[in-house]
């Protein structure tokens, strides 16, 4: 089930669509898969240093027999105070690939789902504007909205309510499987390319 959300009668409207029964059986390691690429952009920037990268002589500190100490090496062994550090973390990249049909994959997933929830809307882009957003939120009853437009570039929308608690907004090119299976509502816009190509599989 689909909701239309009527910006200019603050009203929804549910379409029973019939779903294409090959595709309602959503593969888990795909969105996985999908939501560890998100996850991977960090920069794996903590590193520590070896023995072979502190700087100092590698001298052995004093003889082996006759001093009365235990017998040591050189002052850099990681079980001295100010040596090198074995077994630490070193610079690794975390990110990795993914195929475009997989990516392709995990958007049509995270849409079926929404359906599935009862939690998918469409609305027009050229209806909603400053004044008549807040009231539009205020007709549904979802804790998190997630919004995707066509672009959101110069948006003076998510320019006013970017910081607005529990309201996340996207577009086709920043469009998150993460982001909108974390919100309760995703709202789709009517002129989105998600709309177009992806939600046009879903439906015979």
């Amino acid at each position: 089930m689909i909701k239309i959300l009527n910006l200019k009668k603050f009203s929804i409207e549910e379409i029973n669509l019939n779903i294409d029964k090959k595709l309602t059986k959503i593969s888990p390691k795909v969105i996985s898969l999908a939501i560890n690429k998100s996850h991977s952009y960090k920069q794996g920037n903590n590193h520590t240093k070896d023995r072979s990268e502190i700087s100092g002589s590698s001298r052995k500190l004093f003889k082996q027999k006759g001093t009365g100490n235990a017998r040591a090496g050189n002052a850099k062994t990681g079980i001295r105070r100010g040596g090198g550090k074995a077994f630490g973390p070193k610079f690794h990249k975390v990110s990795f690939k993914l195929n475009k049909k997989t990516v392709a994959l995990s958007k049509l997933y995270s849409l079926i789902s929404k359906i599935e929830s009862n939690n998918l809307y469409l609305f027009n882009e050229d209806e909603i504007s400053v004044e008549n957003f807040p009231k539009a939120i205020k007709s549904i009853k979802n804790k998190s909205y997630s919004f995707v437009f066509k672009s959101i570039k110069d948006s003076e929308i998510v320019k006013k309510f970017a910081n607005y608690k529990g309201i996340n907004f996207m577009s086709d090119k920043t469009y998150s499987v993460f982001k909108s299976l974390k919100h309760e509502g995703l709202f789709l816009s009517k002129s989105s390319d998600l709309y177009l190509k992806h939600l046009n599989e879903v439906v015979k």
